[in-house]
C-alpha cells in the first residue's frame, strides 16, 4: 500500500517537473526567437540605413562637384566678360568635357546672347529669349548658384537637369553661365551604389515625382510607390529627420507589395529625398527563418527531454 502510494507520488512528481521542464524550455525558446529576431531586424536595418547614407554621400558629393565647375566657370566670366568667342566657347568646352556636362552655356544680359559649348550661338533673332528662359532667371533672381527642377530637354528629349551660376564684373551682373546634365547617366553613376537583389535607391521629388531611378522608364513620372511615399513623409516629417534613426517605413507598390523604405534629404537640394526601397519580405523571411529554427531547435530538446 505504501509502496503503491510512493510510486504515485513520485509519478505525479515526475510528470511536475516534467510539465515545469517543457514550460522553461517554451519560454527560453519564445525569449530566444524574440531576441534572434529583434537583432536580426536591426541588422538589416542598419545595412538599408547604410546603403542609404552611403547613396545621399554619392549622390550629393556627384552634384556638388558640377556646381563647382559652374560657380568656376562663373568666376572666369565675371573677371573677364568680354573674352573673345573663340576663348569662350574653347572654355565652355573644356569644361562640358571635364565635368561631364551635355552642353555648357552662357548667355549675356546686355546683349541677350547666349552661346553653347558646341560653337552655336542664340539670340532673339533665331526666336530665343535668353533672359526670359528659366534657368538665367532663377540664377539671376537668386544670385547664386541654382539647381533647375528636372525637365525633358526641348531638344533630345533626355530628362534634363540644369545648374546655373550668374556672374558679375564690378557689382554689375552681366549673365549666367549654365550646364545642362542627362539625369540618366546621372541615376546610373550614383544609384548603382544602392541596387541589390531585392533593393534598389530613389531619388523623389515633393510631389512625389521620381527624379532618378535605375529604371530609365520612370523618370519624371509618378507611380503608386512614389505617391505612397509622398504621403507617408508629409504626414510625418520625422521620416526625414536626420538626427532620427528609426525611421523604417512601409509603403505598397503599384503590385500591392509592401516595400520597406527609408528616406533623407539631399543636401546639395533639400526638395529632393534620397530613399532605399527594400521588400518587406525580406524582413518577413528573416523573422520566420528564425522562428523556424528556433522551433526546431525547442522541439528536439523536448524530444530528448521526454525520453530521459
Amino acid at each position: 500500500m505504501n509502496k503503491t502510494k510512493r510510486l504515485g507520488v513520485s509519478s505525479k512528481l515526475t510528470i511536475w517537473i516534467g510539465l515545469m521542464i517543457v514550460f522553461m524550455l517554451i519560454t527560453t525558446t519564445l525569449v530566444s526567437y524574440y531576441q534572434s529576431k529583434n537583432i536580426s531586424f536591426e541588422l538589416l536595418k542598419e545595412n538599408q540605413l547604410k546603403v542609404m547614407h552611403d547613396v545621399q554621400t554619392t549622390f550629393d558629393n556627384y552634384a556638388s562637384a558640377r556646381m563647382r565647375a559652374i560657380e568656376v566657370l562663373a568666376k572666369k566670366y565675371g573677371a573677364n566678360p568680354d573674352m573673345q568667342i573663340e576663348e569662350m566657347v574653347s572654355l565652355l568646352s573644356s569644361v562640358k568635357d571635364i565635368s561631364g556636362f551635355n552642353l555648357t552655356y552662357v548667355g549675356f544680359e546686355q546683349s541677350e546672347k547666349t552661346f553653347l559649348s558646341n560653337g552655336s550661338m542664340l539670340d532673339p533673332s533665331k526666336n530665343f529669349d535668353t533672359k526670359n528662359t528659366i534657368w538665367f532667371k532663377q540664377a539671376r533672381d537668386s544670385g547664386k548658384i541654382i539647381s533647375t527642377n528636372p525637365y525633358h530637354s526641348v531638344d533630345s528629349n533626355a530628362p534634363t537637369l540644369t545648374y546655373a551660376a550668374p556672374f558679375y564684373k564690378d557689382g554689375k551682373f552681366r549673365g549666367v553661365v549654365a550646364g545642362d546634365y542627362d539625369i540618366k547617366n546621372f541615376s546610373k553613376d550614383v544609384l548603382t551604389l544602392g541596387h541589390g537583389n531585392n533593393s534598389y535607391a530613389s531619388v523623389y521629388d515633393t510631389d512625389g515625382n521620381i527624379i532618378f531611378n535605375e529604371d530609365q522608364a520612370k523618370i519624371l513620372t509618378k507611380n503608386t510607390l512614389s505617391i505612397n511615399i509622398k504621403n507617408a513623409l508629409a504626414n510625418d516629417p520625422r521620416l526625414l529627420d536626420p538626427n532620427v534613426r528609426d525611421t523604417l517605413f512601409y509603403a505598397d507598390n503599384d503590385k500591392g507589395e509592401t516595400q520597406a523604405i527609408m528616406c533623407t534629404p539631399s543636401l546639395t537640394n533639400p526638395s529632393l529625398r534620397i530613399c532605399s526601397v527594400l521588400e518587406k519580405k525580406i524582413y518577413d523571411d528573416i523573422s520566420n527563418s528564425v522562428l523556424y529554427r528556433q522551433c526546431a531547435i525547442g522541439f528536439s530538446a523536448l524530444i530528448i527531454i521526454l525520453i530521459i
